[in-house]
């Protein structure tokens, strides 16, 4: 028997020693019985039979019977245990148990390619008696002795994990240090591929059309070809191809390499044209397992990595929980069909309600409880911890230690209250390290990149530079990332670019000659939509759908096929423009809503008027979910049958058995003589008008921000990258190609245009997963010295350079005209002060409004973005300041993160600077022979320098930096300074430093301007101050009237206060937050607000 099952015959039922409500059941493994000939399952059928009922029916719900049909059968090539839920069973463990748990496999013998051979199934049955004792005993209670032991520190897990929820599905990647696979071969994931797509090739024998090649020369060109290859491949013996690895199967490609090149040029040529395409699709497949990244199995019954983000309410006491999943969607249906409430209970699209301040009303199992919308998405995140950690403990191969570090993507566009919301809900799941690093478009973007290299750093590295522009010894590519998911639309736009470093000296050994390479991606953009993807595209297909309905339905009463009183409406309740002479005119419902642009009041006359015919507003009648579900799934097959590419499906048909059976869900009952008659037809005509526009906005999101990012320029975009499952539509590619084929600044090229069906969803999660492996793990090429000279090739990815540039500009509402720019895209940050350790950027100190609104603005033209607001009448009736003083005397200056955070640093007049006494100094004024340098008119008496000694060696004369000029006007830029052990202020100027020399110090010279002499002379030297910075920082230069000059690594500090009266002084600084905006919910872009 190929496949046997392993279980036990016999089965005493127990439960957790410290969970009392949780019963022990037995575990369940299937396993091959040969080592070669691996069998193909189709079902797994377990049942639970026997007394009690109620406890049979709770053990039979644990086990997940499986059925994999005969399209794609799961091949048993390892041992697998079955998985099972958690068996709860909330009363005492009942006396006298008799179950009978019986197994049964369904399978498929290989044939001689490995393939199931389907022309006769196998059995494999398995069956195990669960039983307790009939009379409960008395438990005999060991003591057993221990010495006491001191407690041993809790394990912290070694790797992380990065969480991709989604709209419609989420997905969990898993780095493990502990799962290393040293690459002697092709990565595991890349000799899969190839045996996919290399044995079909040959079985397959394909014929080109070859002017003057006949199709017996085909057939009898293969012929010899597969005798040669048969010959050269005796040597592997009887092992089936199918199965072989390792340096096995490269010997495979080797032989048929060595046989093709034995063939007459034209098969030659044929057969090499589809090898190589083989190769590059293998060459492609990210190598997660050398990376040490899994893709967690969330969802156990299909074995997909990928889960339905939908979402159940399982219980409400001791504490919430809920099960994600294809599983709630069932029962979701179940309660439908069976009349139970699931409002509430029941999330579609959880994901679309972060930042929202709402809460589910729900009834579950008699208990009613009112939910915040926000401890429903954390126990949405609770549970895919929850899945991941029983994955890692079941797979054998993971390491031990609790959760320490999550990485959490999120989408482009949202604001920081929302990203602030999902830190905080991950963190008190105890999490301790919440990683918020990374967008859902960078993540792509980076998995897309990782993808490049394959699996071969040396290959992938001369073969990215292929693809590149270049200017000496640094090669860069613009790309955008276009992910179109299920509910949101995420883009970014990212500058690559490659360099290589030499770490060693002149003259050193560099042993084998391994290279270091880097590569900064650097953000020039990013956008987004919050309610524009797949979601919004099944709604305007629900919507059509219901028209079409309701118009078919009245155009049968109209000419009598269906009696007039079947409808719960009747004519003269319908909207005048759809009737002539009190009688509906069919077509004209449907019209109304058959176009690209849906608005006016024709538009709503036409939904309110298909409501009365196919209730389905549920939000105040929750009896009509059952009719909105049913038709939005009917919605979600348009959408696969008229959308995926390449279809020849023709129109979608909803026949009259479906309409009946939508109207018997609203207690209509048509005659059954005329249910045949019945029938509503969607046409690609159809689909293309209701889908266009949300294809058309995404992509015009994408071309405002490439035009927005180059500007002028004559840059162009490299490569494209598609993610999201919507992208999978024909409409996307050919609204792509009419758009950028005409754009300046994109080559059209099929070749550099990225869509993977396969990773449009793991690529978030493993994408942000890697990209913190390469955070964490990377250093530097002193550092790598030793590999290179051992000749690897080593590659740094500068992930955090995505943090120092601004992805978007920000203003502030004025009155009338155009926006107040306050940051502008592509900023760079900096670190502003030792403490910091997030990069930030500061605005010009600007006037202070009443109220102030903050907008993002991605690119000209596009809808401006409430990001936040500040109350500025509040702070001013606080600090008892008419509103003249406070406009003409209280000052702001905004102070933006890399977050996308703003603060807002607030002052009475010019703010005062804090000058520590303990940095280095010079006395300028001494040097000079003065009393003071600076004078009473605002200018400097002499011009001071630097890299004066370093202009006069290279022969340039002008190529120093000018500090201070004499020449200049410093009168509105005089500063105050303060000082610690000085309680007045005193009048300076504060002027940023060119980079340090090699010698790491700045020597500051001082010239009269004297017609008669240009001389240089030496004030003094200051060296760079020791600073740690997490991120590039500047350095300032500050000079007091006295002349005493200091050099300020960071921003100068502001004298500051954390008490807002300081504002009723001048000179000191007072910090606030800016108050964060949700973002906005549009109803009509909303499919599950109750209300379509």
């Amino acid at each position: 028997m190929p496949v046997k099952i392993e279980l036990f015959s016999r089965y005493q039922l127990r439960t957790n020693l410290n969970d009392s409500s949780l019963l022990l059941l037995p575990g369940i493994e299937i396993k091959p019985t040969h080592n070669i000939n691996f069998p193909h399952i189709s079902r797994i059928q377990i049942t639970v039979t026997g007394t009690p009922g109620d406890l049979a029916a709770n053990m039979q719900n644990a086990y997940m019977s499986v059925d994999f049909g005969t399209i794609k059968l799961l091949r048993l090539t390892s041992p697998q245990r079955l998985r099972q839920n958690e068996c709860r069973w909330h009363q005492p463990l009942p006396v006298g148990v008799n179950c009978h748990l019986n197994v049964t496999v369904e399978y498929y013998d290989p044939d001689v390619r490995g393939s199931a051979d389907l022309s006769q199934s196998h059995l494999a049955t398995a069956d195990c008696l669960i039983w307790t004792y009939p009379v409960e005993e008395q438990p005999v209670t060991e003591v057993v002795v221990n010495p006491v032991a001191e407690k041993k520190p809790e394990i912290t897990y070694p790797g992380w994990f990065a969480i991709d929820f989604g709209t419609s599905n989420s997905t969990v990647t898993l780095y493990d240090p502990k799962v290393i696979v040293t690459p002697h071969s092709l990565p595991a994931e890349q000799e899969s591929r190839l045996r996919d797509r290399l044995l079909p090739w040959i079985d397959a024998r394909p014929q080109d059309d070859i002017p003057g090649v006949s199709q017996e020369a085909w057939v009898q060109e293969w012929q010899r070809f597969l005798t040669e290859l048969s010959k050269n491949l005796q040597e592997l013996g009887s092992v089936n191809v199918q199965n072989i690895q390792g340096e096995q199967l490269l010997e495979v490609v080797r032989q048929v390499e060595i046989s093709l090149s034995k063939r007459l040029p034209w098969f030659r040529r044929a057969s090499s044209k589809r090898l190589n395409q083989i190769y590059h699709e293998v060459f492609r497949v990210p190598p997660l397992e050398w990376q040490s990244l899994i893709p967690v199995e969330l969802d156990k019954t299909r074995r997909l990595s990928e889960i339905s983000s939908e979402l159940e309410v399982t219980n409400l006491q001791p504490e919430l929980q809920v099960s994600l999943g294809d599983i709630a969607k069932q029962h979701r249906l179940d309660a439908i069909r069976n009349g139970e409430a699931i409002e509430g209970r029941f999330l579609h699209s959880p994901k679309r309600y972060f930042g929202q301040e709402r809460t589910f009303s729900m009834n579950l199992q008699g208990e009613i409880a009112s939910i915040p919308v926000n401890q429903l998405l954390q126990a949405a995140y609770s549970h895919l911890i929850e899945l991941t950690e029983k994955y890692r403990q079941s797979s054998g191969k993971c390491s031990q230690g609790k959760f320490y570090r999550a990485v959490v993507t999120y989408p482009t566009i949202a604001s920081p209250f929302i990203r602030r919301e999902i830190e905080q809900l991950v963190k008190q799941l105890d999490i301790a390290d919440v990683q918020m690093a990374y967008d859902e478009a960078v993540s792509v973007a980076i998995f897309f990149l990782w993808r490049e290299f394959g699996g071969d750093l040396n290959v992938g590295i001369e073969s990215f530079k292929t693809r590149c522009r270049h200017d000496g010894e640094k090669w860069w590519q613009n790309v955008l990332v276009l992910d179109i998911g299920g509910g949101t639309t995420d883009l970014a736009l990212i500058r690559l670019t490659l360099e290589e470093i030499n770490p060693f000296e002149v003259g050193e050994d560099r042993g084998d000659g391994g290279r270091y390479y880097k590569l900064t991606p650097k953000l020039l953009g990013s956008s987004g939509h919050l309610q524009l993807g797949g979601e919004l595209i099944t709604l305007r297909l629900f919507l059509l759908l219901k028209a079409a309905v309701a118009d078919c339905l009245l155009s049968a009463v109209a000419e009598d096929v269906i009696p007039k009183n079947t409808l719960k409406v009747q004519p003269e309740e319908l909207s005048d423009r759809f009737l002539d002479n009190g009688k509906f005119q069919p077509g004209t419902l449907l019209g109304c809503v058959d176009s690209e642009v849906r608005e006016g009041e024709a538009y709503k006359e036409a939904l309110n008027d298909a409501e009365k015919v196919i209730p389905t507003r549920w939000k105040n009648q929750p009896s009509r979910l059952q009719s909105f579900y049913t038709l939005w799934e009917y919605a979600e097959t348009v959408k696969q049958q008229l959308g995926q590419k390449h279809s020849t499906a023709g129109n979608f048909i909803l026949d009259g058995e479906q309409i009946a059976e939508l109207l018997a869900q609203n207690d209509i009952n048509l005659p059954q003589g005329v249910i045949g008659s019945l029938q509503v037809t969607l046409t690609p005509d159809q689909f293309t008008r209701a889908v266009a526009p949300v294809v058309r906005e995404a992509i015009s999101i994408a071309q405002g921000l490439i035009n927005s990012a180059f500007n002028n320029n004559q840059e162009q975009v490299d490569w494209l990258i598609l993610s999201g499952k919507t992208c999978n539509l024909q409409l996307v590619e050919t609204e792509l190609y009419r758009v950028f084929s005409q754009s300046p600044h994109f080559l059209w090229n099929a070749e550099r245009v990225t869509f993977e069906p396969e990773y449009t969803k793991l690529a978030t999660s493993a994408g942000a997963c890697f990209a913190e492996k390469l955070r964490q793990l990377s250093f530097s090429p002193q550092q790598a010295k030793e590999l290179l000279k051992k000749g690897a090739n080593q590659l740094y990815i500068d992930v955090k350079n995505l943090f120092y540039f601004l992805p978007c500009s920000f203003v502030r509402e004025v009155i009338g005209g155009t926006p107040d720019p306050i940051f502008h895209a592509g900023q760079e940050l900096y670190q502003l002060s030792a403490t910091d350790n997030l990069a930030k950027y500061r605005s010009a100190w600007l006037g202070m409004q009443l109220t102030n609104n903050i907008r993002r603005q991605d690119f000209e033209n596009m809808k401006l973005q409430l990001w936040g607001s500040y109350n500025g009448d509040a702070l001013m009736k606080k600090l008892g300041m008419s509103e003249d003083d406070f406009k003409n005397h209280i000052f702001v200056q905004f102070e933006i993160n890399q977050k996308l955070d703003i603060d807002l640093l607030l002052c009475h007049d010019k703010p005062h600077y804090l000058i520590p006494n303990h940095l280095p100094s010079l006395d300028a004024a001494a040097a000079i022979g003065v009393s003071s340098v600076i004078t009473a008119s605002g200018t400097i008496i002499c011009d001071i320098a630097v890299n004066v000694a370093e202009s006069a060696i290279a022969l340039k004369t002008d190529a120093h930096t000018l500090i201070f000029d004499s020449n200049q006007d410093y009168s509105k830029q005089l500063q105050n300074f303060r000082s610690s052990d000085k309680s007045s202020p005193e009048e300076g100027l504060i002027s940023e430093l060119p980079p340090f020399p090699a010698s790491g110090k700045h020597s500051f010279y001082f010239q009269f301007r004297n017609p008669e002499s240009n001389t240089w002379e030496l004030i003094g030297e200051l060296p760079q101050p020791q600073i740690t910075s997490e991120y590039p920082c500047k350095y300032y230069v500050t000079l007091n009237q006295q002349g005493i000059i200091r050099i300020h690594p960071f921003e100068v500090p502001y004298f500051i206060s954390t008490s807002v009266e300081c504002l009723q002084q001048p000179g000191c600084v007072f910090r606030d937050s800016l108050q964060p905006q949700s973002n906005n919910v549009e109803t009509e872009r909303d499919p599950f607000c109750g209300v379509h």
